[in-house]
């Protein structure tokens, strides 16, 4: 038997070298290159277009958790330049889900690629994957019966989560500090915001259904205060400062007998069937996380960016390597 015909992009094509980004210590990255690898069978190569940068990764790297060197980036879209896969050919527009996806191309397993929808930008491919996760944290609760759900916390997950919510006609009140999030929360549909100063004692442990969106301690202290007896804490944060270690009041969420749920998940098949659900909301213009980019960088912007440089006010930074590839 023969080897399988392999799809180029454009065999004719002089090879370039690729580029990628390696975690080498706390609070350092390094940009990288090299010649292409071989594509081995049951593979697919992606010219990289755009990258989410994730806060789980920058967090990573700034306190030191490693494991180091590691190649990382999660969130990434682009065009197959080369395939065994007569399913999966070149030219082919795609979400990835990998985690070494800050690089001008991958090298990505032919069960890890979601083809998008024509109606689907490769900006909003990129953000697949955290739609993906806000998709399956939502359906973990149980909302058939909530009047009103409260969101503390509307960085760009709690700001999708938002629109979903929205859209499955909830009325949802978001807490969040900033400013400018709480503008974008009125815009996405928000019944009512507020900062947290202006939580009344009212408010306090008297909510059925709360999510917790912001990966901080007093974001989740305030958000389990909300909650009433035999109610829903729903933890959609990420946490990793100080170690992920958190202290709570359990006396409190004892007697209140708290339905506490992380709204997380780890098997990549159900991430991979949220993925494809998520391009195809974006490609209907039903959420295009891509509106909620307010901040593009290149790939030798990242070490400043990894580094702490900037980028705190961010609701969500993209890589754009459209014009490195």
């Amino acid at each position: 038997m023969g080897k399988p015909l392999i799809s180029t992009l454009d065999q004719k094509a002089e090879t370039k070298l690729a580029s990628w980004l390696t975690a080498t210590g706390p609070g350092k990255v390094t940009i990288d290159q090299g010649q292409p690898e071989m594509l081995p069978g049951g593979h697919v190569r992606v010219r990289v277009a755009y990258v989410g940068v994730c806060h789980s990764d920058t967090a990573m790297v700034r306190e030191g958790q490693g494991p180091f060197p590691s190649r990382l980036g999660h969130e990434v879209s682009g065009t197959i330049t080369e395939s065994t896969d007569p399913a999966l050919h070149a030219g082919m527009p795609v979400a990835a889900y990998v985690t070494d996806g800050y690089a001008t191309e991958i090298i990505v397993p032919n069960d890890r690629i979601i083809p998008l929808h024509p109606g689907c930008s490769l900006r909003d491919a990129a953000l697949a994957e955290p739609l993906a996760c806000v998709i399956g944290g939502l359906e973990m609760l149980e909302l058939a019966q909530a009047s009103e759900v409260i969101l503390v916390g509307a960085g760009f997950m709690g700001l999708m989560a938002l629109r979903l919510l929205v859209a499955q006609g909830h009325r949802v009140t978001v807490i969040e500090p900033r400013d400018t999030a709480r503008e974008l929360a009125n815009k996405w549909g928000a019944d009512r915001t507020f900062s947290p100063d202006e939580v009344t004692d009212a408010m306090m442990q008297n909510n059925s259904f709360v999510i917790e969106a912001t990966g901080a301690a007093a974001g989740l202290d305030l958000a389990a205060s909300l909650v009433q007896i035999g109610g829903t804490l729903g933890i959609m944060g990420y946490h990793q400062s100080n170690g992920g270690k958190r202290t709570v009041d359990m006396e409190s969420w004892n007697y209140r007998a708290l339905r506490v749920l992380s709204l997380h998940h780890r098997n990549p098949e159900d991430v991979m069937r949220w993925m494809d659900r998520a391009q195809r909301l974006s490609a209907h213009k039903i959420l295009s996380p891509s509106d909620l980019v307010d901040s593009l960088v290149r790939l030798e912007d990242l070490p400043a960016l990894f580094a702490g440089e900037g980028g705190h006010n961010s609701i969500k930074t993209l890589l754009d390597l459209t014009e490195a590839s």
